[in-house]
């Protein structure tokens, strides 16, 4: 009966270490990849951060020498999308483009347990894309202080719209005003991308913080008025427009949004050093480069994997400060 008994407790042994390795055991089997590549978008088709993806995954399947495919999965402030991402197979064929409203669930939601750096493996960053404070072109005030001295002068009748409570254009706002003793009045947005213009025509909000992604086509075309972005330097595409950090003189101002790419922790390191490699190659394409042009964002790669997790540490630290700021609490 011992005998048996021993046997049985080695016989689990086994399975579990098979069980383990089967990750690597499967990328052992044939070559990676070997199927078509998914990338989660957590945000709707048509946004801003999914158009850039969508430029960055035609170079992307070229260098991998397979066909990628979006999937985008909306809802909750991209947190659908991110478990969505976080259930999947950590085989290399299902990936993330994640951004630091990861660390907003994390920091708004303590229940929730979010951890983008414990649920994920980090492959690289892909593009930087600032908020950008936009008026109206009609609004009385023309630059930053304007509208502080407009907002003061007029206690609680200046709105603010957003993409939705606890978005990045939320808690900028709401960090803004708390920092500047604001008494400013939330308004979520059903779509930042198709509302901003009417909603701020219209007077129904007076100013919003959009990623420059989202906003960039609207400033061209001179339906909104761009008085800062929070960039650490100033954009190339906008050169005229000043830094909320230089107007303040305060690089807490400094809080760039930023897209990158992740899959699901447990990948075998094999398949994130080949997915690391083909990105690198895909981020200094044509195509991913001409997009960032047209939505005034910043193509970035990380140097290695490491270096991207490194980044994730810093990026945690700065927005648990910024949510702490910006009072924004969720249920």
């Amino acid at each position: 009966m011992r005998s048996t008994t021993f046997s049985f407790h080695r016989l689990g042994s086994w399975l579990w270490a098979l069980l383990t390795l089967a990750p690597a055991l499967a990328f052992a089997q044939g070559a990676f990849p070997n199927q078509p590549v998914k990338i989660v978008v957590p945000w709707a088709a048509g946004a801003g951060i999914d158009v850039q993806t969508r430029a960055f995954a035609l170079a992307f399947s070229e260098a991998l020498g397979t066909p990628v495919i979006i999937d985008n999965r909306p809802g909750a402030g991209s947190h659908l999308g991110y478990e969505v991402a976080v259930k999947a197979k950590p085989d290399g064929y299902t990936l993330f483009a994640g951004t630091n409203a990861q660390f907003f669930h994390q920091f708004m939601r303590p229940q929730s347990q979010i951890d983008l750096r414990r649920d994920m493996a980090p492959i690289t960053m892909m593009f930087w894309l600032p908020q950008v404070l936009v008026t109206s072109t009609n609004a009385p005030f023309k630059d930053v202080r304007g509208l502080i001295a407009a907002a003061k002068a007029q206690p609680g009748k200046l709105n603010y719209g957003s993409g939705g409570v606890g978005s990045g254009s939320h808690v900028l706002a709401s960090a803004l005003a708390t920092r500047n003793e604001l008494d400013v009045v939330h308004v979520p947005l059903r779509s930042i991308t198709a509302d901003l213009v009417p909603s701020l025509e219209r007077g129904d909000i007076h100013f919003a913080f959009p990623v420059t992604s989202v906003a960039a086509g609207q400033v061209k075309q001179g339906q909104v008025r761009a008085i800062a972005v929070t960039s650490k330097a100033r954009l190339p595409q906008w050169p005229e427009v000043p830094t909320l950090a230089e107007l303040f003189k305060d690089d807490r101002y400094a809080a760039d949004s930023w897209n990158g790419l992740f899959a699901p922790a447990g990948t075998p390191p094999a398949v994130i050093k080949k997915l690391f490699d083909a990105a690198v190659v895909a981020l200094d394409s044509p195509q991913h480069k001409a997009a960032a042009g047209r939505l005034v964002t910043v193509p970035v790669t990380s140097r290695s994997p490491e270096e991207f997790a490194s980044f994730l540490q810093a990026e945690a630290t700065k927005w648990k400060e910024i949510v702490i700021d910006s009072r924004v609490k969720l249920d």
